[in-house]
């Protein structure tokens, strides 16, 4: 997993600063010399949408997502208990949603060959941080319930962590 975060941080920051870059690219173009760049919308808006889709599921592992902690935090031990699994199952069905539908969305574009409209540039490689992304999620979600439950299994006692350290 810590090569996944560095693979996903890298990543993200990398596309985050190129398409920034394009952009502040774009204006100095546009405002300075008076020479609008129409191929760089499409290319910075790519780019910073897989920073972002990459960046979904970097917040879900720091836990930097938004929560309702008001009513969380006034549950009792066993509706925390039950939220924190409904939350886990909500979340791994939507992120096999978002793999499903971009999936979807990348075979449907690749087979009717849809291009950008100033680069020419294929749109499935744009939709392909749907299922990326998905998957990405999918995984932290998982690992999320495995600490969620191996973490409880231990501070209750039972499981293996008895066994192991006899």
């Amino acid at each position: 997993m810590k090569y996944l975060d560095r693979v996903e941080s890298a990543f993200s920051i990398i596309l985050f600063l190129f398409g920034i870059a394009i952009s502040l690219y774009s204006v100095f173009m546009r405002y300075v010399l008076g020479s609008s760049q129409s191929w760089a919308t499409e290319i910075y808006t790519m780019l910073l949408v897989w920073a972002i889709f990459i960046g979904f599921s970097s917040a879900l592992k720091e836990d930097k997502h938004i929560a309702i902690d008001v009513l969380y935090d006034r549950f009792g031990p066993k509706m925390q208990q039950f939220s924190q699994i409904v939350t886990l199952l909500i979340g791994s069905a939507f992120s096999i949603f978002i793999f499903w539908t971009g999936l979807d969305m990348v075979t449907t574009a690749y087979s009717q060959d849809i291009k950008t409209i100033d680069v020419g540039f294929p749109i499935w490689i744009n939709y392909l941080i749907m299922p990326i992304a998905g998957t990405l999620l999918f995984i932290r979600f998982c690992e999320k319930a495995y600490r969620y439950f191996i973490k409880k299994e231990n501070v209750t006692g039972g499981g293996d962590a008895e066994w192991k350290q006899l």
